[in-house]
């Protein structure tokens, strides 16, 4: 009886200890804030000119400064700033890591929405889907997303139950 009593404190303790990290790690999310913009460097493609890059500079805390080549002077430069700046040698696997918390707030109830914006042939459905011929080493976010969601709920199924729904939306040419 008392080892059983003992179990059951424990339980209450852990349950306890589990419902304050994940509002410490909500708190995290929202003082990052709700609106994050990245922006991810295309590498070049084969048989493009890496001499025609307009990037000039990429900084550490998500500055982006690009050159224009028929301007001169001060007008030459312009400068971003972003949330963080993926360099073009960024990995599929580093962008996710970067959305992941987001991602798994969906578990405490959070809505999430992530989405790419660019133009024709920028890379975003690389970045969100993978290329055409996909292995698990090149997911984009969105396998990923849904691989670490239904991770997360398989082991806490004694826990939760959890209902997962996804919803992506193409715009293309503004249809």
């Amino acid at each position: 009886r008392t080892i059983f009593k003992g179990f059951l404190q424990a339980a209450e303790g852990y349950h306890n200890v589990l419902e304050e990290n994940r509002q410490l790690y909500n708190q995290v999310q929202d003082l990052k804030g709700s609106i994050r913009v990245y922006c991810r460097i295309r590498p070049f493609l084969p048989g493009q000119a890496s001499s025609q890059t307009t990037v000039d500079f990429v900084g550490e805390t998500g500055t982006l400064m690009i050159v224009n080549p028929a301007k001169l002077g001060k007008d030459a430069r312009k400068t971003f700033n972003f949330n963080k700046v993926f360099g073009s040698s960024s990995t599929q696997a580093e962008i996710f890591l970067d959305t992941q918390p987001l991602i798994r707030s969906v578990l405490d109830g959070y809505n999430v929405c992530i989405f790419a914006y660019g133009q024709t042939g920028s890379g975003k459905t690389f970045t969100m889907s993978g290329p055409q011929v996909i292995t698990e080493e090149n997911w984009g976010v969105n396998y990923r997303a849904l691989n670490d969601l239904f991770e997360i709920s398989k082991i806490r199924k004694n826990v939760f139950e959890y209902q997962v729904g996804v919803q992506m939306i193409e715009i293309y040419n503004e249809q």
